[in-house]
């Protein structure tokens, strides 16, 4: 819920302000003279994917005896495998 506080309050209050947001995750709503100026909501970083990291996302979704027989298969595809012109 957004609370209106007026930007003078804020001011003088601005410690307790930061902590609801911080830790109560409250949102607040700045007001100066009649209109609403600014809002004040807690931040949440957003952190790119390398490509390196969407590879380890699924690292380890093989169990051990998957991942071998993928691997033996793999082989005689490639031992088999011949290209027709």
């Amino acid at each position: 819920m957004n609370n209106i506080v007026n930007v003078s309050d804020f001011r003088n209050n601005i410690s307790d302000y930061i902590n609801r947001v911080r830790y109560n995750k409250d949102s607040f709503l700045l007001k100066k003279g009649k209109s609403i100026v600014a809002k004040v909501v807690v931040y949440k970083e957003q952190k790119e994917l390398l490509t390196e990291d969407k590879i380890k996302k699924y690292v380890g979704i093989l169990s051990d005896g998957e991942a071998k027989n993928m691997k033996k298969h793999m082989r005689k595809f490639r031992k088999n495998f011949k290209i027709i012109k």
